[in-house]
């Protein structure tokens, strides 16, 4: 579901689904290059979306 959200540009939907994936198995999240992509994009372009920085901090800190 994150990948839809992220296509149709609603990164706050986009992070809540990826933080719910992560929370349920976050080798899901962390080692899929294309999902990394996306988390790196939304750090970069949405820094102060609600669970932008919580996202990215969980992924970073687990690598």
């Amino acid at each position: 579901m994150a990948r839809a959200w992220w296509a149709w540009n609603r990164p706050e939907q986009t992070a809540r689904a990826l933080l719910g994936a992560y929370r349920a198995s976050p080798a899901e999240v962390r080692d899929r290059p294309a999902i990394r992509g996306i988390v790196d994009e939304l750090a970069e372009r949405h820094p102060r979306t609600n669970g932008v920085r919580e996202l990215h901090d969980a992924v970073a800190r687990a690598v």
